[in-house]
C-alpha cells in the first residue's frame, strides 16, 4: 500500500510541474516590401513571402498624419535587408505577428524610441514599450513633435478607416478627413501569393493586388492600370 501512495505522490509532482512553452519560431529572410509603418513582407530563401505585422507597436494609419513618415522610417531601416523574425502568432487578418530584428537591432523598439509608432496598448496597461514612448514624447521626436498626435485606434474611431489607395498625409500638410469605408471594403482582399491577371476575379481585386502586394505581374505597360485585357477595360 505504501508503494502505491509513493507512486501517486510522484505522479502528482510531475503533473504539477509548469509546462514549458515552446520557444518562438525564428524565421530569417529578406524584407522585400514595406506596407505601412508596422507591416512588412519577409521572404525566406526559397519560400513564399510572409506578410508580417510587427509586434508591440501601433504605427499611424497610412492616411493619418505621420503615416507617410512612419512608413518611410521603417523602409529606410529594413527594406532589402536580411532580417530575423521571432514569430509570436497570427492576427485577425492572417498576418504573421512577431518581433523583427536587423542584426541586434529590435525594429519595434527603434521605431517607438524615434517617434514613429506608439507602444501597443493592452487592456491593462500601456504596453511593453511605454518607457521608450514616454522618452520620445518628452524629446518631441517624430510624430510627437507636433501637437494633437493621436493613436491609430482613436483616429479610426473619429474618422473611420483609410480608404483603399488613399495617399498618406504628411504631418505638416492640411489633413483631409479620410473617407469612411463601406460595409464591403477592399480589405476583403488579402495578399495571398497570386500574381497574375488570370487569378483575379474583378478589376477591384486586381487594383488592390497591384497597389499592395509584392511580385505582381499585372501591369505590363506600367500605366498603373492592371489587367486591361481581362478586367479593367
Amino acid at each position: 500500500m505504501k508503494w502505491i501512495q509513493q507512486a501517486l505522490w510522484a505522479c502528482a509532482c510531475v503533473t504539477s510541474l509548469p509546462v514549458q512553452a515552446a520557444p518562438p519560431k525564428s524565421v530569417q529572410g529578406l524584407v522585400t516590401q514595406v506596407t505601412d509603418g508596422d507591416s512588412v513582407w519577409l521572404t525566406p530563401p526559397g519560400k513564399p513571402p510572409l506578410e508580417v505585422r510587427l509586434r508591440d507597436i501601433d504605427a499611424p494609419e497610412s492616411c493619418q498624419p505621420w503615416g507617410a513618415e512612419a512608413r518611410q522610417a521603417l523602409a529606410d531601416l529594413v527594406l532589402n535587408k536580411v532580417a530575423t523574425l521571432q514569430v509570436s502568432g497570427r492576427d485577425s487578418y492572417g498576418r504573421t505577428v512577431g518581433a523583427l530584428s536587423i542584426d541586434d537591432l529590435n525594429v519595434s523598439r527603434h521605431l517607438v524610441e524615434n517617434g514613429h509608432a506608439w507602444s501597443v496598448r493592452t487592456r491593462w496597461d500601456q504596453g511593453p514599450l511605454v518607457k521608450q514612448e514616454k522618452m520620445a514624447r518628452a524629446l518631441s521626436r517624430g510624430l510627437h513633435g507636433s501637437p494633437g498626435a493621436i493613436q491609430p485606434k482613436d483616429f479610426r474611431t473619429r474618422h473611420g478607416a483609410c480608404a483603399p489607395g488613399q495617399a498618406p498625409t504628411s504631418q505638416s500638410a492640411p489633413v483631409d478627413l479620410p473617407q469612411r469605408v463601406s460595409a464591403a471594403p477592399a480589405s476583403t482582399f488579402r495578399c495571398d501569393g497570386r500574381t497574375h491577371c488570370s487569378q483575379m476575379s474583378s478589376c477591384s481585386e486586381a487594383r488592390y493586388f497591384l497597389a499592395n502586394c509584392p511580385g505582381v505581374k499585372m501591369d505590363g505597360d506600367r500605366d498603373g492600370i492592371p489587367c486591361e485585357d481581362q478586367h479593367c477595360r
